[in-house]
């Protein structure tokens, strides 16, 4: 039975806000009820080459792009152990928790490298990279991140894969949270190897991670640490035929493949566009309300914000959720308890932004902190940006 206070007080529709998973459009769920056909058939090889060029196009790139049953942290892995040969040393880039997961990988398979530490909410000074390498020239391999999640900092990708490019040395580049949302053309860039997964700005659930491999970093995967279902020589040994070395995520894939004709219907450059201002739009509303912005180069994927004063992160999250369905996160490791991050990934449009903007209104003046003038902000720019 159905307690009173159940019935008094129903819990409302949950609305995604976070750094991912993201909110799956209509047509993406409707694409997921298909009846999947079986993975090694002609109609399922016709759609994988489908999504695979597709992905080559969202990239930027004439090299391979591979798709692997994984999180994006499995495409990480992909990376490292494809990419780095016994005796070779990395240099790995942190400032969040995402850039030390390519360092806790480094170090699961002993791989020796060193860091580049950055303060939580900076992006990195491309300065400071030349320094690094320059003064070690035995260092092979970059690994960086685009669009931290943890932090809300965006990281000045094109700057980092000219440094690196100049000097022969290879970079990859964590996307997770900037495929489809920043711009990326990794050839033009020279970037060498990207990885992400399709939960952000994919607008898919999780259970798709991609290694986009440009031309100039093909050979090295012919090198490697000992690896097995995460070999990437095997899985260019399958592309061709339209195949995956190991049984793929049929359904998600037929979802990957209405998500990136969204994209490509609305056009790649109106999709940064349209995350540009989404962005601009929340950090407006959320600074009229008294919030503070965390990142100061702040991604277009995720807004992180401290608390106005005098009120505590996990209180406006957890009334968030409670009153109004809206699911942001909190802060992760050392951040735990010091901000909330907004994610604005995916199919969202300004009137998802003034929603969230007028319950966080409600919260922060149920709290003690009564605040107005969010929506406004916010339209003010969004025209603006």
């Amino acid at each position: 039975m159905t307690s009173p206070e159940r019935a008094r007080s129903p819990l409302p529709r949950a609305r995604l806000f976070t750094p991912g998973p993201v909110e799956i459009p209509a047509r993406v769920l409707r694409a997921l009820a298909q009846v999947p056909p079986h993975h090694r058939t002609d109609e399922f090889r016709a759609t994988l080459s489908r999504v695979t060029a597709a992905l080559r196009q969202l990239h930027g790139t004439a090299g391979e792009v591979f798709l692997l049953a994984a999180s994006g942290t499995g495409a990480m892995e992909a990376a490292v152990v494809n990419l780095m040969s016994p005796g070779e040393r990395a240099l790995v880039i942190t400032g969040g928790k995402f850039g030390e997961r390519w360092q806790s990988l480094l170090t699961a398979y002993g791989v020796p490298h060193q860091t580049l530490d950055v303060e939580w909410g900076r992006a990195v000074e491309p300065e400071a990279l030349a320094r690094a390498l320059d003064r070690e020239p035995a260092l092979t391999t970059v690994f960086a991140t685009h669009s931290e999640t943890s932090t809300g900092a965006l990281h000045d990708a094109e700057q980092l894969a000219r440094i690196t490019r100049e000097r022969g040395r290879r970079m990859v580049l964590d996307a997770v949270t900037s495929l489809g949302v920043h711009p990326l053309p990794q050839d033009a860039w020279g970037v060498d190897v990207v990885v992400c997964g399709v939960q952000k700005g994919l607008m898919v659930p999780p259970g798709i991670a991609t290694v986009s491999l440009g031309p100039r970093a093909a050979a090295a995967i012919e090198g490697g640490l000992p690896r097995f279902y995460f070999d990437l020589r095997k899985a260019r040994k399958s592309m061709p035929l339209g195949e995956t070395s190991f049984t793929p995520p049929v359904s998600l894939v037929l979802a990957l493949e209405e998500a990136l004709a969204m994209i490509d219907e609305e056009g790649l450059d109106e999709v940064h566009h349209r995350h540009r201002r989404l962005a601009h739009a929340a950090r407006a509303g959320a600074v009229a309300l008294g919030f503070k912005l965390f990142a100061s180069s702040p991604s277009h994927a995720v807004t992180a914000l401290t608390a106005p004063e005098g009120l505590e992160a996990p209180a406006i999250v957890k009334r968030l959720r409670a009153r109004h369905g809206m699911v942001v996160a909190g802060g992760q490791d050392r951040l735990k308890g010091r901000i909330l991050r907004i994610g604005h990934m995916g199919a969202y449009d300004l009137g998802d932004i003034h929603a969230l903007l007028g319950a966080l209104e409600e919260c922060v003046g149920a709290l003690g902190k009564p605040a107005t003038g969010s929506i406004a902000a916010a339209s003010r720019a969004w025209d603006d940006a």
